[in-house]
């Protein structure tokens, strides 16, 4: 776009700013930088105009237009902390229809902008917050906060509301994330999260109402969940969570619980449930769902973990059932974890992609007795084939042991707490399952390294009945690898005394020698149950090394 052009943008010939700006939108429809503006002013000149046009109402028949152009130059951050001003968002929130919504009292018959300049009006919003700070700073002045919430609660008066609701949410997600002021008051003043939830149920109520044409493509166990949910109505669930997520984050999960935080979880975690039961189009948005409600459930304390898995009725029936309990929701989680091990490829984002789902599964196993025994049966089943070390194959437990020795300590830690609560805490069934080699850095922290098994927390019912390949193999298994090992030829076979002496003394010499040049550090396991450094490797003759038992 030329100085020409954007002088004709300044003046009333909407003929010819229609073919500039229809021409200027093809053009750069995928761009996201707009360098030929850096000349002679050009972009707040051409700014300018289009506000100039925002507010004219002899120019309506292109604000459409304006709005877009908007929205495509606010990709670029380019000098846009020097070109927001508070007059022109104003004017985005008077085209988003927010200002409309402020009194609460007036959520009926509302005279709302045309759904375009509605949509393209919140679309500029989201890149502009998004983009910069000064723009976050003078919303946070404005009464933006309030519309917002005012109209989560006017959707249904709203004809468009499906074009919108996903924009509003996206706002409101920014806004949350970026500026902890307009948080705050979204939270505690607004009561945002009772209207939030209360848009998640009605979403889930629109997605359960019979849909013959969707039900039909979906096989389906009968009397089971009917909830389905469209790819659109996926994508604002979704923002909704985010927003949540947001508002929740840093609530002190382990705090005491207020009464009225008490009433929202008792609101939410229902909610939750039955989203983690839905039906989406594909698999990636399914996954892309679970995510959301795993991060969001990272913030609930644990007491509220059991409405998860509700109790079934006469008559209910589910997919997953133990102790008369409904787990489809947990098996959901579960089956994120699967999928998050599968895409999770290098340490790069082991943190990002395993520690949120590692976190919920770590609270539900230690807050809910009938939700760890699932988990158990799941994870750790009765072990039968112990030919191969617990870190090889394919099952959840094979992947899960190998992230025991992850440089990812994070990750490590709470992955070794997860299988720990598992095994109720004893120690002799956790090397049982993962092997002494993988578990013995865990068991070194908690000072669990001499101990056969940790406080007693769990119930005292056994869940650990052994096949009879495992009581076969269980001679054979070295306790240090967790697996069984092929007979070994005796190395001092065929070697007089003095011989065996000779390569004993060879030993103890190699071994001085690691530990005076700092190669090694031997130790020995001190009263605390952690190891302890030793100054010579004579003194391990004074305590034996102690085996954990079962």
């Amino acid at each position: 776009m030329n100085e020409d052009e954007i002088t004709i943008l300044s003046g009333n010939n909407i003929e010819e700013i229609t073919r500039i700006l229809d021409n200027f939108l093809k053009v750069n429809d995928s761009a996201f930088a707009f360098p030929f503006l850096l000349a002679n002013n050009r972009r707040v000149s051409l700014w300018a105009a289009l506000f100039q046009h925002l507010q004219s109402k002899s120019s309506e028949s292109i604000h459409v237009l304006c709005l877009t152009t908007i929205r495509l130059l606010s990709r670029d951050k380019t000098e846009l902390e020097n070109l927001i001003c508070e007059k022109w968002i104003i004017i985005l929130i008077e085209k988003a229809g927010l200002f409309n919504f402020v009194d609460p009292e007036n959520t009926t018959d509302v005279d709302m902008p045309i759904k375009e300049v509605v949509v393209e009006a919140l679309k500029c919003l989201c890149n502009i917050a998004f983009n910069s700070e000064v723009a976050r700073a003078l919303c946070a002045h404005t009464s933006i906060a309030q519309g917002l919430v005012a109209r989560l609660r006017s959707y249904k008066e709203i004809p468009f509301k499906d074009d919108i609701m996903l924009f509003d949410m996206k706002l409101l997600f920014i806004l949350t994330a970026l500026r902890q002021d307009i948080k705050s008051k979204i939270k505690d003043e607004l009561h945002g999260m009772d209207y939030l939830i209360s848009c998640l149920n009605e979403l889930v109520v629109e997605a359960t109402e019979p849909q013959n044409e969707v039900a039909g493509s979906i096989n389906v166990i009968e009397d089971s969940h009917n909830c389905f949910l469209q790819e659109k109505q996926q994508a604002i669930v979704c923002e909704i969570l985010k927003t949540q997520f947001n508002l929740m984050l840093h609530s002190g999960s382990e705090e005491p619980v207020s009464e009225e935080n008490e009433g929202m979880y008792l609101r939410l975690m229902p909610a939750l449930t039955t989203l983690l039961y839905a039906h989406v189009p594909t698999q990636e948005k399914l996954m892309e769902l679970h995510s959301n409600i795993a991060n969001l459930l990272t913030s609930v304390p644990p007491v509220f973990y059991q409405y998860l898995t509700p109790e079934l009725n006469d008559g209910e029936t589910a997919q997953h059932i133990y102790d008369g309990r409904n787990m489809d929701a947990l098996q959901a989680l579960l089956e994120l974890l699967q999928y998050r091990l599968s895409i999770t490829t290098s340490t790069k984002n082991q943190y990002e992609n395993l520690s949120p789902i590692l976190t919920v599964l770590n609270k539900s196993a230690r807050g809910c007795r009938a939700q760890r025994k699932y988990l158990r049966q799941v994870v750790l089943p009765p072990l039968r084939d112990v030919s191969r070390p617990p870190e090889k194959g394919n099952t959840l437990r094979n992947q899960l042991c190998r992230l025991l020795t992850t440089p990812v300590t994070s990750v490590r830690d709470l992955v070794a707490e997860f299988l720990f609560i598992l095994c109720k805490e004893k120690v002799g069934r956790m090397v049982k399952y993962t092997g002494f080699g993988n578990a013995a850095g865990h068991l070194a922290q908690k000072g669990l390294m001499g101990s056969s098994r940790g406080p007693v927390l769990y119930s005292s019912s056994s869940e650990d009945s052994d096949t009879e390949e495992y009581l076969e193999a269980q001679p054979r298994i070295d306790p240090v690898v967790g697996c069984t090992r092929p007979p070994r030829s005796n190395p001092f076979e065929g070697m007089t005394d003095e011989q065996k002496e000779y390569e004993a003394m060879k030993l103890v010499d190699l071994f001085d020698k690691m530990v005076s040049q700092g190669g090694v550090r031997p130790a020995r396991i001190g009263p605390d149950g952690r190891p302890q450094p030793v100054e010579h490797v004579l003194e391990l003759r004074d305590q034996p090394p102690q085996r954990p038992h079962n």
